[in-house]
């Protein structure tokens, strides 16, 4: 129970923001895989059935978001500023891996939050906006990816594959349909 309790003393910060890193990369992609299904012509029926669960899976993504980033802030060992964690290539550590995750982050939070604004931003620019989100989220796989403490285990490959290969066969779909008539 010491070595637990000295564990969590000297890596807590690290073990929470990798979790929520984790948790971020899985219920985004899955975010996205029923964002994508609901678009287009790709599922039929009432695509507004799903909505609920784009809009949950949205939230909880951005929640795993905050954590991730905060909970580095704790780390003595990255030792990171708020600037570290929120301005692309003010960090030295990893700078380009980093870089990625906070403009895919900084993304996914504006473009999220957006759907809030829709009515004063109008339905129709907001739609062309949160188009943007497939690119955010493609920066944090990439960020997962390159700068993960856990991306080359086999239980993270094989986590991230069952939502992340969906969500970008949906996306290469989505990106090849023909235009809707005017």
């Amino acid at each position: 129970m010491l070595s637990l309790a000295s564990t969590l003393a000297e890596h807590g910060f690290w073990i929470t923001s990798r979790a929520a890193g984790v948790a971020c990369l899985l219920l985004s992609s899955a975010a996205v895989g029923v964002g994508l299904s609901m678009s287009g012509k790709l599922v039929k029926g009432r695509p507004s059935d799903l909505r609920v669960l784009h809009e949950s899976l949205s939230l909880a993504t951005l929640a795993a978001l905050a954590v991730h980033a905060v909970s580095l802030l704790g780390d003595t060992f990255l030792n990171l500023s708020v600037a570290d964690i929120a301005v692309p290539f003010a960090s030295g550590y990893q700078r380009w891996w980093m870089a990625a995750g906070i403009v895919g982050g900084g993304m996914l939070l504006i473009l999220g939050l957006s759907y809030y604004a829709r009515a004063q931003i109008g339905v129709k620019r907001w739609h062309r906006l949160h188009r943007f989100t497939a690119a955010a989220w493609v920066l944090g796989v990439i960020h997962a990816l390159g700068q993960g403490t856990d991306a080359g285990s086999t239980w993270f490959l094989v986590a991230a594959a069952m939502v992340v290969i969906p969500a970008f066969i949906l996306l290469f779909a989505r990106l090849n349909q023909e235009p809707a008539a005017a």
